[in-house]
């Protein structure tokens, strides 16, 4: 007789908000898994309540730990925008109170990066093993390739190389991940904000020509970046800013960046009248050797 099949590890899912925790619950789920929801009070939404599920505050990191390893939990996806909080909003229980000052250090002295590689560094340390939401749900991840029928011309490429080096650049200071180019000039640049607000600026700031179309969006990952957490990610809503800016199209680094729902972002950006293009990992050591 066959030993029973091992049964698969129990997964935690930190969630902020938008589809994405629910989409990766659902996948974990038709893969056999159990799943856990933690929202973080403030990001996630009400809908992860048709889940088992618990809620945190933002600095409450002893009761995040705790929550998912009451429920039994091994491996913990962070997925979901988060808007990096101010210092006096951060309501620190026990163990968030140990680690504060570090969490101020790197809040003065890094970006997201910084912060989120100490949330990491802390679940591990309490026995929690981190994975990305591409290893649960692997559709997530940009492919190579152009997703839409409009494509970019030889003016879009150059403004993409651009870009590139742009968002490369303030990646390395962890400050962003995006960068906005036209006519072969950075015109707007990440910052804590967050993408939405950096179109909102390209939109009142930088309209574009009435005549039509021009300008890129381009997301790559920062250098060192922590790739369990935090990927850059486009979807439908990122489609519509970048529209509403003027711009021409998105391009983000194939395999360094999730992509809400393919599907829904192609017909989107159909239908706007944009291209989205994955380009290789190369292009950006190429540009920024």
């Amino acid at each position: 007789m066959s030993a029973p099949a091992e049964k698969p590890r129990k997964l935690g899912i930190a969630a902020g908000g938008g589809p994405l925790p629910l989409r990766v619950a659902d996948a974990a789920r038709a893969a056999g898994r159990d799943v856990f929801i933690v929202g973080v009070r403030g990001a996630a939404g009400p809908s992860i309540e048709a889940w088992p599920h618990g809620w945190v505050r933002v600095g409450a990191m002893g009761r995040f730990a705790k929550l998912f390893k009451d429920a039994g939990c091994e491996d913990v996806v962070i997925i979901g925008p988060m808007s990096r909080p101010a210092l006096s909003d951060i309501v620190p229980d026990f163990r968030g109170l140990l680690l504060l000052p570090r969490f101020v250090r790197r809040m003065k002295s890094g970006g997201d990066d910084a912060m989120l590689r100490l949330v990491v560094e802390f679940l591990e340390d309490n026995g929690l093993r981190v994975i990305g939401a591409e290893t649960i749900l692997t559709s997530l991840l940009a492919a190579e390739g152009l997703l839409t029928s409009t494509a970019p011309d030889a003016a879009h490429q150059a403004d993409i190389d651009v870009a590139i080096r742009a968002a490369r650049d303030i990646g390395a200071r962890d400050i962003g991940q995006g960068a906005v180019a036209r006519n072969g000039k950075v015109i707007a640049l990440e910052d804590i904000k967050g993408t939405d607000a950096m179109l909102s600026r390209v939109a009142a700031e930088h309209p574009g020509d009435a005549a039509g179309r021009s300008g890129v969006l381009v997301k790559l990952p920062k250098p060192a970046q922590e790739r369990r957490v935090d990927l850059p990610t486009i979807g439908t809503r990122t489609v519509e800013r970048a529209a509403a800016a003027g711009l021409a199209g998105i391009a983000v680094e194939a395999g360094g960046a999730i992509i809400a729902d393919t599907g829904e972002v192609a017909r989107a950006a159909d239908a706007l009248g944009l291209f989205v293009l994955g380009f290789p990992p190369s292009r950006v050591e190429s540009l920024t050797r």
